[in-house]
């Protein structure tokens, strides 16, 4: 499997042409260390590396590390919670406000496409 993976992401109200790329980490048997992940919209660029963890409810668990500043300048992580029953949480401003956002749109196609 090629350690990038480079896929648009789904039009939003705000963000027309986002796009995400992924560079898998060669070897995370030994760490949550998962790979870095780089979200681009007409607004922003910003990386992100990303750790998974066990999740206490049905579903998937993940830590986003802030590696730019991106558009809350405020914010270093965002955790992120990819629910088997759809439920999917994030700690973003965006997530607050609109219950969608691009970080769980990010990690859903990743997870869609085998990438994590």
């Amino acid at each position: 499997m090629p350690t990038v993976y480079t896929e648009l992401l789904p039009a939003t109200k705000s963000e027309k042409h986002g796009a995400l790329v992924w560079e898998r980490a060669t070897d995370n048997a030994i760490s949550h260390f998962a790979g870095v992940l780089t979200i681009t919209g007409r607004r922003d660029h910003c990386r992100y590396r990303v750790e998974e963890f066990p999740a206490d409810e049905p579903g998937r668990a993940f830590m986003l590390f802030k590696l730019d500043a991106g558009t809350d300048r405020t914010e270093e992580r965002y955790g992120c919670f990819l629910a088997k029953n759809g439920a999917n949480l994030c700690e973003c401003r965006g997530f607050v406000a609109t219950r969608g956002c691009k970080h769980l749109a990010a990690l859903t196609e990743l997870v869609r496409a085998g990438q994590v």
